[in-house]
C-alpha cells in the first residue's frame, strides 16, 4: 500500500475505441476526484479486458489475462459507469480481492445498473455486501432508490453522470462554420428529415424548431433490423442506399460515429460529413458548437446537454435514465435544454458531498 500522505487514486478507464461514450464520463470523472485528492494524487488505468465488444462478460475476463489491475498498489480504485450488473462479480471478483487484501478502498462514481432487473439487483447486492464502497454516487435517481432501500450502509449520493463534468475539464475549440446539426446514429437508422409548417402525422417523431416542423421518418427496414441486435443492425446499415443530405434548414449536417473500433470503414463514412476519432476531444468540440443533437447514443446528448446545447435522444436503452436526474423527461420526444446554472449548483453539491466523505 502507498504510505505518502497524499492518497493515490487510480480511475477505471477505457474501450473508448470502441464506445467513446465511456472516455466522456471518464473524463468528468477525472475531474470530479481531482477537486477532492490533488492534480497530481488521480490517474487512469485500463479497464478490465472483458468488456471488449461481443465478448460473454459473464464469461469473465478472457483465459490467460493477467489481470494487471490487481497488482495495483493504490488507496482507492474508483469505477464509473452502468457497470452494477451481473457480470460484476466474474470481471472483478479476483481483482477486488487481491487490491482489498492490501487496503485498497472502492469508490463507485456516477454508478448504475445496467439494464434494472431483478436478477442485476441480487448479485449487486450480495457483492456489495462483501466488497463495501467508501462511497456510492449513482448516476440515475433509479439507480439511487434500489440502493438507498437495501439499507447497505455505506455513504449514497443521488448523484450525476460524470460526464455532465466535462465542461469543467475541457473548454472546446470554436468552428468557423455558422450553424449545424449533429446527427448521430450507430445502432438505429438516421431519421428522413422533412420541414414543414405543420406536423405531418404520419411523422415517426415531430417537434417545432425555429418557427417550423421537423418530421422525422425512421426507415421501416433499418429499423427493424436495429431491434434484433447490434450485428444485425449492421448489416441493416449496409442495406441502407439512401443520399442523405448534407444540410438541413441551412444548417450543415455533421454525422459523428462513437463506435470506431474495429473501424467499420464502409458503415462509418457511408454518408457524407462523416467524422470518426478514437479520442473524445473531436467530440466535445463537435457537440459543444451544434446547435442541436440527435442522437441514438445516449453521451452523445449528454455532452450536448453539458455544453448548453439542445438534445434528443432515440434509443429505447435502459441507460436513459441518467436523463431524468437532470430533468430531461422530454428527450425521447423533443430536443430539450438544461438550466445551466442548475446544473452547476448541482455539480457543486455533489462534489461537496464527496469531499466530505473523502477527504
Amino acid at each position: 500500500m502507498q504510505t505518502s500522505s497524499a492518497p493515490r487514486v487510480a480511475l477505471v478507464s477505457g474501450f473508448w475505441g470502441q464506445n467513446i461514450g465511456n472516455a466522456f464520463f471518464n473524463v468528468g470523472g477525472h475531474w470530479i476526484l481531482r477537486q477532492i485528492f490533488g492534480e497530481d494524487n488521480v490517474a487512469f488505468i485500463q479497464d478490465q479486458p472483458g468488456y471488449r465488444t461481443f465478448h460473454k462478460q459473464e464469461t469473465g475476463n478472457p483465459h490467460n489475462d493477467v489481470e494487471l489491475l490487481r497488482f495495483l498498489d493504490v488507496d482507492y480504485i474508483v469505477m464509473q459507469g452502468p457497470l452494477m450488473t451481473v457480470s460484476f462479480e466474474k470481471l472483478w471478483r479476483p481483482t477486488l480481492e487481491a487490491l482489498t487484501a492490501r487496503g485498497t478502498r472502492i469508490i463507485l462514481l456516477g454508478a448504475a445498473f445496467f439494464k434494472y432487473t431483478e436478477a442485476e439487483f441480487t448479485a449487486v447486492k450480495k457483492f456489495l455486501a462483501e466488497f463495501k464502497p467508501v462511497v456510492i454516487s449513482t448516476r440515475d435517481s433509479r439507480s439511487y432508490e434500489v440502493l438507498k432501500g437495501w439499507e447497505t450502509g455505506i455513504p449514497l449520493y443521488d448523484g450525476m453522470d460524470s460526464a455532465f463534468f466535462v465542461p469543467k475539464a475541457y473548454k472546446p475549440f470554436d468552428f468557423a462554420v455558422d450553424r449545424y446539426l449533429a446527427l448521430n446514429f450507430d445502432r438505429f437508422p438516421e431519421p428522413d428529415i422533412k420541414l414543414s409548417a405543420t406536423r405531418d402525422e404520419t411523422a415517426t417523431h415531430a417537434f417545432e424548431h425555429r418557427g417550423k416542423w421537423w418530421n422525422l421518418h425512421v426507415p421501416k427496414l433499418q429499423d427493424y433490423f436495429s431491434h434484433k441486435g447490434k450485428a444485425v443492425a449492421y448489416f441493416g446499415h449496409l442495406l441502407d442506399r439512401r443520399k442523405l443530405p448534407t444540410e438541413v434548414d441551412g444548417l450543415m449536417v455533421l454525422r459523428p460515429e462513437h463506435r470506431v473500433n474495429p473501424h467499420m470503414t464502409r458503415k462509418i463514412y457511408q454518408h457524407p460529413n462523416a467524422v470518426a476519432s478514437d479520442e473524445p476531444w473531436t467530440y466535445f468540440n463537435i457537440y459543444a458548437n451544434s446547435e442541436f443533437v440527435l442522437a441514438d447514443r445516449v453521451h452523445a446528448c449528454v455532452a450536448a446537454l453539458a455544453y448548453g446545447r439542445e438534445a434528443m435522444l432515440f434509443t429505447p436503452s435502459p441507460r436513459q435514465a441518467l436523463f431524468a436526474r437532470v430533468g430531461a423527461t422530454d428527450i425521447r420526444s423533443r430536443p430539450v435544454k438544461l438550466d445551466m446554472d442548475w446544473l452547476e449548483e448541482e455539480r457543486v453539491k455533489e462534489v461537496e458531498w464527496l469531499k466530505g466523505r473523502l477527504e
